[in-house]
């Protein structure tokens, strides 16, 4: 679920030749992937029970940063609300959740950080993403939450980090950045 962007992309192509797979998103840019609007709950199970997976990957997320800062509702609705969600199906159709959260819940303050770090989101994206985690761990037996981190790649189409958008900014002609 959540598959239409950077990491969607790399996970079907990883993936496609040995499983599967049913790759849904809100924003359907690409042959593969079918319409689902992982917020709204009743649309996410209907597609999730009809196509009846072995585990239900939630890639889903808003996850630029300026974007979830001006828009708080979408953040946490996309960022959080979705992932309880994910794990009401997960549990009712008792199959695995993945869930993939951000090393961005951490607050940048050492150089390395571990599954024993306690996190310190700064910001609504970090918020968001860590308050997802926190309901998947406490509500879902069958889990594994991925913390992924500066994620680049899926082309000027795709990626929406800090590279991509000082580079579209040149590309605009702008002079400050």
């Amino acid at each position: 679920a959540g598959c239409g962007g950077m990491l969607g992309e790399a996970f079907y192509k990883q993936f496609k030749e040995d499983y599967e797979l049913r790759c849904t998103d809100i924003d359907v840019n690409e042959q593969w992937l079918t319409f689902c609007d992982i917020r709204d709950l009743d649309g996410y199970r209907q597609d999730v029970e009809l196509f009846k997976p072995d585990y239900l990957v939630h890639l889903g997320a808003l996850t630029d940063l300026e974007y979830c800062e001006l828009n708080l509702d979408n953040t946490y609705s996309t960022n959080a609300l979705s992932v309880e969600n994910a794990c009401y199906i997960a549990n009712t159709l008792n199959i695995p959740l993945i869930y993939i959260s951000t090393a961005g819940i951490f607050d940048g303050n050492k150089k390395s950080y571990d599954d024993w770090d306690r996190p310190n989101p700064l910001c609504h994206y970090a918020r968001s993403k860590y308050a997802g985690e926190v309901f998947v761990k406490e509500n879902v037996q069958r889990h594994l939450i991925l913390r992924a981190g500066w994620m680049m790649g899926g082309g000027p189409k795709k990626d929406k980090k800090f590279v991509n958008k000082i580079i579209n900014q040149i590309n605009n002609g702008k002079r400050e950045l």
